[in-house]
């Protein structure tokens, strides 16, 4: 059912009601595709129009969700209003669009000053678009999932409203048509003056949002199409289409919100991991500026490559990032301290920002024409930027850190590796982080001088040391270096108590092949305690190791060493058949010399 008459003017704008009686077949599922004919002819006539400039402006929700604060991006003084809302204000051309206390008011996004009001009877604000002299406003209906369009022009006539039982989405409007997303997979085009149907286009995408921005009309939601000459396609998906590339991300991230919903004038953790990028207008390729996708988990923000996907560099903000909008050549963020900042799409580095003056509950961005300055200091490198994010102590970022950890672990830096044993030697560090930190150490093969400094560090209580050393995966990865000066450390660890097992494990089982005559004494002792004592496969498996170290030093002296273990009764029972698995290698591998030519 839709209806723009009486019942409709009663419940919205009391007196001031306008547009008169709109077409019945407007969302109706009754229409035939025309090949892109009609939508072809809008795309015509709006060809010759200029579309209109929006606002560069932030503006947050601040004091107890009643008041709005905005800023121009490019300068222009801060400006408040306070008004009681229920829904997340929406930012649109030049306007900005709340609601509460039973209406729906505009005002002018540049300054604040307060434009028209209009009663609402209490209906949800989805969304809004403006074109400059008209503002197309959508409501959701209660009860039935419906919705309710509205239509209102500078002066705060109302030009046309419709009522639905179908879930509008967010509309755009340009020189009197209302490009109105329905259905996910339709935009119906409304000539404002006459209240019908001037086109309808089905998308081959989930489609809920319709909007303006730089030069360029968009439809989507997961996926974005372009309004330009390829648009008579869409319904056959030829249309110009492009996504972002698949990429597990903390938070699992959108790019935008179902355009049905109404959102809280409360920022919830889905804002703050959330996506932001930026299509190119016609008539170059459709494409994303800098070709660069941006991604937000509570303090972190991430820059990465439109086409693969690849972490580009990370930015540790000192704040919540709330909201934020892909500008030309960079992303521009806003944070619950209402700071608006302006990061380089290329590096991440940060190029200016402004400042909303007050804390803030939730926050719209909106960028059509603005470019913030590029960054003229030298930008930090990648490794740099990930050391920072993952030491920066906060238990809500350990799902992003241990993204970021994976990352460095990649990286062939000698700092990297001193990052990560720092992160698993530091008691502040979750223990999900510093278990992780301890797996990647073993697979690192640069920076072994940090490896060597882990080492020589022990647990001592006075001097707070709390965490024993990585050891069992410094010794793997030393041991794969072959690197000389790991044998000494190695064969204080294997008597180190306070070390673990596995640590006991690895550490000897590095020494069997690195061992020197200098470290003979500590393994002549380890394998005097703990041959008659093991009690677990670890440290009787460390018993073996040290045997073969022994022997390879010592053949002779080592050999009768092992051989007076295997007849003592006193030799624990997991360590026997260990020890007869190294006898029987030497035993081959004698029998194999002697067979063997003269060299």
């Amino acid at each position: 059912m839709i209806r723009a008459g009486a019942l409709a003017c009663v419940a919205l704008v009391a007196a001031s009601c306008g547009g008169g009686q709109t077409s019945p077949k407007l969302f109706s599922a009754d229409w035939e595709d025309d090949a892109g004919g009609t939508i072809e002819r809008v795309r015509q006539h709006l060809a010759g129009s200029q579309l209109p400039r929006g606002v560069d402006v932030a503006v947050g929700v601040a004091g107890r969700g009643d008041e709005i604060v905005g800023i121009p991006l490019g300068g222009g003084a801060r400006w408040t209003y306070a008004h009681p809302l229920d829904a997340r204000p929406a930012v649109a051309g030049g306007v900005v669009v709340g609601s509460g206390h039973q209406e729906v008011f505009a005002l002018d996004a540049r300054t604040g000053k307060f434009l028209w009001s209009r009663p609402t009877g209490g209906l949800a604000l989805r969304g809004a678009g403006d074109d400059g002299s008209v503002t197309v406003v959508t409501f959701a209906s209660p009860g039935r999932g419906g919705s309710v369009l509205l239509a209102i022009t500078r002066d705060g006539h109302v030009a046309r409203q419709i009522e639905t039982d179908k879930a509008l989405g967010v509309a755009a409007v340009a020189d009197g048509l209302a490009f109105v997303p329905w259905g996910e997979q339709y935009v119906s085009v409304v000539d404002l003056a006459s209240g019908d149907e001037a086109a309808r286009v089905t998308l081959r995408i989930l489609t809920s949002h319709a909007w303006l921005e730089g030069d360029g009309l968009f439809f989507g939601q997961i996926a974005i199409v372009r309004f330009d000459s390829t648009i008579r396609g869409a319904s056959r998906d030829t249309a110009s289409k492009i996504a972002l590339p698949k990429r597990d991300l903390p938070g699992t991230p959108m790019l935008m919100f179902p355009g049905t919903e109404t959102l809280s004038p409360v920022a919830s953790a889905r804002d703050e991991a959330r996506l932001y990028a930026r299509p190119t207008p016609a008539p170059a390729p459709l494409a994303f500026d800098s070709s660069r996708f941006y991604a937000t988990y509570f303090r972190f923000v991430m820059g990465l490559d439109a086409t693969s996907g690849s972490l580009a560099w990370v930015h540790t903000h000192p704040s919540r990032v709330l909201g934020g909008a892909a500008a030309k050549g960079a992303l521009v963020t806003c944070d619950e301290g209402g700071k608006v900042t302006f990061l380089d799409a290329t590096t991440g580095a940060e190029t200016g920002g402004v400042d909303l003056g007050t804390a803030i509950r939730s926050c719209v961005v909106q960028v059509d024409a603005f470019s913030p300055p590029r960054g003229a200091a030298p930008a930090e490198g990648i490794a740099t930027q990930l050391e920072r994010a993952v030491a920066t102590p906060d238990a809500e970022l350990v799902t992003a850190q241990t993204v970021f950890l994976q990352e460095l672990a990649a990286s062939g830096d000698e700092s990297a590796t001193r990052t990560i044993i720092g992160l698993a030697t530091d008691a502040r560090t979750a223990p999900e982080l510093r278990k992780q930190a301890r797996g990647l150490i073993a697979s690192r093969r640069a920076g072994a001088k940090y490896m060597l400094e882990a080492l020589a560090l022990r647990y001592d209580y006075l001097k707070d040391v709390l965490v024993t050393p990585p050891v069992a995966p410094i010794a793997q990865a030393l041991a794969a270096m072959s690197e000389p000066g790991a044998a000494p450390l190695l064969a204080e660890h294997i008597l180190d108590p306070a070390d673990s097992d596995e640590d006991v494990r690895e550490a000897a089982a590095a020494l069997a092949t690195s061992a020197t005559a200098s470290e003979a004494p500590a393994l002549e002792q380890f394998f005097a305690m703990y041959r008659a004592t093991a009690t677990n496969d670890d440290i009787a498996e460390a018993v073996a190791s040290v045997a073969r170290a022994l022997a390879r030093l010592d053949p002779k002296k080592g050999r009768a060493r092992i051989d007076a273990a295997l007849k003592d009764a006193e030799t624990a029972a997991l360590v026997t058949p260990k020890l007869q698995s190294v006898v029987d290698a030497l035993d081959r591998k004698n029998t194999g010399d002697a067979g063997a030519p003269a060299p």
